[in-house]
């Protein structure tokens, strides 16, 4: 069972760690460049259906930083109340 839940808690910590990226890539790389669209392959069906719910805000789009925090929560809770009743 802790297996389960260290290789969930690996999918989770990818996932930040890809939308970081997803979001910094595109300040710093062109558009064309295969990293930028491989890590966009990945994140923006993620971030797809909080889009069609947040809407940007002066041009800035806050979906990243929600699904961000949504993702740190639900590792949170993991932690917190699944992984003690697992360990027992």
């Amino acid at each position: 069972m802790e297996y389960l839940f260290g290789f969930i808690f690996f999918l989770l910590q990818g996932m930040q760690i890809f939308l970081v990226l997803g979001t910094l890539m595109p300040l710093i790389l062109p558009a064309d460049n295969m990293l930028r669209i491989g890590i966009a392959r990945i994140v923006d069906p993620v971030l797809r259906p909080f889009r069609k719910v947040i809407k940007p805000v002066a041009g800035f789009d806050f979906t990243p930083v929600v699904v961000y925090l949504l993702l740190m929560g639900v590792e949170s809770l993991i932690r917190r109340f699944l992984l003690p009743l697992a360990i027992r």
